[in-house]
């Protein structure tokens, strides 16, 4: 009969085949490319790289889901009601850690989100007042100039024998930053490990599915070699631009350093 589910038996080994090599939610690694943000540097809670730190301490948290909105016609087909996706949504990403004995952990959210809005001049515009004074307000830092506050984070989810299958899936969160640190309950009551929850706002993620390792987090820049890496580059472009022609009257370009920034100029020797 059309439509009709075939019956299937199915052995054991089916389904040891099927239902014993499945997917385990205590294997995971969330690393966050933080090494673009320049205090990052003065975080070290375990003596190697900051953001290996927290990619240990980072105990738990949930494989992201997202949504379409859609909208709906009622026009075409007469009692049929269509719909049509034209936005993706997606849902925010929470990550728990532990927090250190040096409560780098927590010091370190508190001062990504004082990065982004401070009431002080350390990490904002100047202002007259102090965050204790009753005249200070918030300054709020341009997301993606040299200094922005959004950097990647990536969530690969493997099994204990990933080294021998490579079986995983990798997500990478694209300009993520803290929206909120939920509270910590403390009291006199029996100790426990103090956690540190924080909930990430981002643009967008996508899913990697050949595999690829995650790609290295990358160190704080230095301006002075930034500005010397733009220099050559523009060094090298002008020289290229210049004709066979030119080159043999002895054009060439040299690049000048000019008020602590590089510019380049054509010389005629």
């Amino acid at each position: 009969m059309s439509g009709a589910v075939p019956f299937r038996n199915l052995s054991t080994s089916d389904f040891i085949k099927r239902f014993g090599h499945l997917a385990q939610t205590s294997q995971f690694r969330a690393v966050l490319q933080v090494g673009i943000l320049p205090f990052t540097k003065d975080f070290n809670p375990q003596g190697g790289r900051f953001y290996d730190d927290l990619s240990f301490l980072c105990n738990s948290t949930t494989l992201p889901g997202s949504s379409f909105s859609t909208t709906e016609n009622l026009q075409d087909y007469y009692g049929i009601n269509q719909k049509f996706a034209y936005r993706r949504d997606f849902d925010d990403l929470t990550l728990d850690f532990y927090v250190d004995a040096k409560y780098q952990t927590l010091k370190f959210f508190e001062q990504w989100m004082d990065y982004i809005s401070s009431t002080d001049n350390t990490f904002s515009v100047q202002t007259n007042a102090g965050p204790e004074s009753e005249a200070a307000f918030y300054r709020f830092r341009y997301p993606k100039e040299q200094l922005g506050y959004k950097c990647r984070i990536d969530l690969h989810k493997f099994d204990k024998d990933y080294d021998r299958t490579k079986n995983d899936i990798l997500y990478s969160f694209v300009n993520a930053f803290p929206r909120s640190i939920s509270s910590i309950p403390v009291s006199y009551d029996g100790s426990d490990v103090m956690k540190c929850s924080v909930t990430f706002a981002f643009d967008r993620y996508f899913v990697n599915r050949g595999g690829s390792p995650i790609q290295e987090a990358t160190e704080p820049k230095n301006p002075a070699d930034a500005a010397a890496a733009a220099a050559a580059a523009q060094y090298n472009a002008t020289n290229a631009a210049i004709s066979p022609e030119a080159r043999a009257r002895g054009v060439e370009a040299a690049a000048v350093r000019v008020g602590g920034r590089f510019a380049s100029e054509t010389k005629v020797f």
